[in-house]
C-alpha cells in the first residue's frame, strides 16, 4: 500500500484592505491663529483673588482691594501694605520679595499729596563711553489710591518677568515705564506689560535659580 504525500498547500495571507479617510484641510490662518492663542495662554499671568494684609492703621483690607481692582494678579504671592516714615517728604516705595512669594507696597504716613520723578528711558550719549542721558516725568500722586496702584504695577512686573518669563527681575526703567501708564487706568493687562517691555533687553535666570523659584 502506498501513501500519496500531497504538498502541504500554504494559505496567503492578504492584508485587510485600510479604510482611507480624506485627509483634513488644514487652513494656515487657523494654524496660525491657535498657535498665537497657545502661546498668548502660556504667558498670561494667573487669575486669582488677591492676597491682601494691611499693616496700615485705617487703611482695611477691602479698601487695598479695592484700590488694587483691575490689575493682574501675581498668582499665589502676597501683598502686604506697610507704613512708610519719611523724614523729609513722601516718597515711592516697593519691594518684590521672591525668597517668601511677597509684594510689599508703602505708603507714605502721614500722607500728603507729592511729587516724584520717574525714569522711563535712557538714551546712550555719543562717544566711546558707555554714557546715558536719562528721560524722567515729574508725576504727582495725589492720593494713597496712586500710590498703590502705582507701586503695585511696578512690583508686579518684577514678579511677572521672573516668575511667568523666567527673566531677572532688575528692569527699573522698564517697570517705572509700565507703572506710570498704566497706574490711572482702570483695566490693565499681560499686553499692557509686554508693550511696555519693548526694546528692554533682558537676561535669562540661571538654572539654578529657577529650580530654586
Amino acid at each position: 500500500m502506498s501513501l500519496l504525500i500531497a504538498p502541504f498547500a500554504r494559505t496567503a495571507l492578504r492584508r485587510p484592505a485600510l479604510a482611507l479617510a480624506e485627509e483634513p484641510d488644514f487652513d494656515p490662518r487657523d494654524v496660525r491663529r491657535t498657535v498665537a492663542a497657545l502661546q498668548r495662554a502660556a504667558n498670561r499671568a494667573p487669575s486669582m483673588g488677591l492676597l491682601v494684609r494691611s499693616d496700615l492703621a485705617g487703611l482695611k483690607v477691602a479698601d487695598v482691594r479695592r484700590a488694587l481692582s483691575g490689575l493682574p494678579s501675581p498668582g499665589d504671592y502676597r501683598v502686604v501694605i506697610k507704613p512708610l516714615r519719611y523724614r523729609k517728604r513722601p516718597h515711592l516705595s516697593g519691594l518684590c520679595e521672591f525668597d517668601v512669594a511677597r509684594i510689599i507696597i508703602r505708603v507714605p504716613e502721614p500722607f500728603r499729596p507729592f511729587e516724584e520723578l520717574v525714569y522711563v528711558n535712557a538714551r546712550r550719549k555719543p562717544g566711546a563711553a558707555m554714557k546715558f542721558a536719562w528721560l524722567s516725568e515729574k508725576v504727582r500722586f495725589r492720593t494713597r489710591r496712586d500710590v498703590l496702584r502705582f507701586v503695585y504695577l511696578h512690583e508686579w512686573l518684577h514678579w511677572y518677568l521672573r516668575e511667568m518669563r523666567g527673566r531677572r527681575a532688575g528692569a527699573e526703567t522698564a517697570c517705572d515705564r509700565f507703572a506710570l501708564r498704566n497706574f490711572r487706568r482702570r483695566q490693565v493687562t499681560v499686553d499692557d506689560a509686554l508693550e511696555a517691555l519693548q526694546g528692554t533687553r533682558m537676561q535669562s535666570l540661571p538654572e539654578m535659580l529657577r529650580f530654586a523659584a
